[in-house]
């Protein structure tokens, strides 16, 4: 039963806890001492009734610092390796040096938002947008734990100013037509010097495959209409993983005609398509459709410095004590887009350009060499990109939403993915759209200078194409290169 005690010239109120023990606290609600028995009494009563109906919290549970409460969070999430290292890099920079060591219970709103709004002066308004989303989730579980009573870090609706929270959306995300995903795999293939990469490329927008998930493609699951998502293969500190999809998305593909053919010939190429990369940093072995040169795993940040990079923009990344070089390539004995030469420093606009002399660079001859820069096919472009390229295209294809989500490995939500489900009729709708997206991109590819490619395996499917053309009219004259010779 609810009573009081006087201690001194303030009064405690003794509860009957849920637990059978007597509570003990000299503060209200407000934070004030209580001055009369009656007050006491009266908040013992209040904390009996709300442990009656299961909505007591104890007000001291929040005395733990957020730091100790984020030190028991993050052992406690089940999620993806990479994902629990961005969360362990945002409390390491981002929450921790200010917010670490202040008790649950004192957190608000107010000090949330300043503590966001200085961030901006460092940081991206992305990134530290990302931190208060994290803090978000962090507070929301103290919140189911019993730790505090409500979120403090809810963001406040219509506050604020518009102008600023637009800035942190970010950019839009980049896609390619089925045109400019033909031109990147050809640029990706001609600074390889493999067809691989080429067919890569296709493959991942015409499948809307995961970066991780193309190159966790496993020869078994390759079934010459179809390809079956069962892996992904990525590196995280070091070592090579091998897991499951990304959520558990295990999906069936269905492939246009055309992309069947090119993998077919992926596998024939290569013997056993074994990965070389063993021990304890291994992925654990497999027989996989794509591999690295040295018959290891793409690293996705030197797949992106050393291709992707300069076939999307057109000129190599910044170096750590040079500018961003562009990409040169050489026409005199190669058709468009040319073979690829070491690249020099960019010229300067209202300067004389003469080639570099130094040692190191390329020696360029104006009588045996015609020199072409790479533009951008499109600046900014990742390989995730190519997977919302597949979704614009399935869209323009007037692909019904349940078909194309499956085919990313999405679920529909609610009702609406309960009884839906992907017919024959939809799966021939997307091969049959596919397969035309192709050929309308070889069409398109065909009419660039002499529609002869420097990559063979292209050049020979640019064949059909050419013999469509010349029966039309001739050839255009390529309108995407700048000379920067003769």
């Amino acid at each position: 039963m609810a009573s009081a005690e006087k201690r001194g010239k303030y009064w405690r109120a003794r509860p009957i806890l849920a637990d059978g023990t007597k509570g003990s606290f000299m503060y209200g609600p407000d934070g004030k001492p209580f001055t009369t028995k009656k007050a006491a009494v009266e908040y013992a009563e209040e904390v009996e009734a709300d442990i009656r109906r299961d909505r007591w919290q104890d007000p001291r549970s929040g005395d733990i610092t957020l730091g100790e409460w984020m030190r028991k969070w993050l052992p406690a999430q089940h999620l993806e390796e990479t994902t629990i290292a961005s969360y362990r890099w945002h409390i390491q920079v981002h929450i921790g040096p200010d917010l670490a060591d202040v008790p649950l219970r004192n957190l608000d709103a107010m000090q949330i938002n300043a503590w966001e709004l200085s961030l901006h002066g460092t940081w991206a308004p992305s990134s530290s947008a990302s931190a208060r989303t994290l803090l978000h989730t962090i507070l929301a579980d103290a919140v189911s734990a019993g730790l505090i009573p409500a979120n403090p870090a809810v963001r406040q609706r219509n506050r604020g100013r518009k102008a600023g929270r637009v800035k942190t959306r970010g950019p839009e995300r980049k896609w390619a037509s089925p045109r400019e995903v033909l031109h990147l795999g050809e640029r990706l293939s001609l600074l390889s010097g493999r067809p691989d990469d080429l067919i890569w490329a296709l493959a991942v927008g015409y499948t809307g495959m995961r970066w991780a998930e193309a190159w966790g493609l496993e020869r078994p699951y390759f079934r010459l209409s179809t390809i079956r998502v069962e892996f992904q293969v990525y590196e995280h500190q070091g070592r090579w993983i091998k897991k499951a999809p990304k959520d558990d998305s295990y999906r069936t593909i269905h492939l246009p005609a055309f992309l069947s053919d090119l993998l077919s010939r992926q596998v024939q190429s290569r013997e056993t398509g074994a990965c070389t990369c063993t021990g304890p940093r291994g992925c654990g072995g497999g027989r996989y459709v794509f591999l690295a040169e040295d018959g290891g795993h793409e690293r996705r940040s030197n797949y992106a410095r050393r291709r992707f990079r300069p076939a999307a923009d057109g000129r190599h990344p910044e170096a750590r004590n040079r500018p961003g070089y562009p990409v040169l390539a050489d026409v005199a004995q190669a058709p468009w887009p040319g073979v690829v030469r070491r690249s020099w420093p960019a010229a300067v606009a209202g300067e004389e350009f003469a080639p570099p002399r130094r040692q190191g660079f390329w020696r360029y001859d104006p009588e045996q060499h015609h020199l072409y820069s790479w533009l951008p096919i499109m600046d900014g472009l990742t390989p995730h990109g190519l997977r919302h390229a597949h979704k614009v295209w399935l869209d323009e294809l007037g692909v019904p939403l349940v078909a194309s989500e499956e085919r990313l490995g999405h679920e529909l939500p609610g009702i609406v993915g309960t009884y839906s489900h992907t017919s024959p009729a939809m799966i021939k709708q997307i091969t049959e759209g596919l397969q035309r997206l192709w050929e309308e991109s070889l069409l398109e590819r065909a009419k660039i200078g002499d529609g002869r490619s420097p990559v063979p395996l292209l050049d020979e499917l640019l064949e059909p194409a050419r013999k469509i053309l010349s029966q039309d009219r001739p050839p255009l004259v390529p309108k995407t290169v700048i000379s920067i010779s003769r």
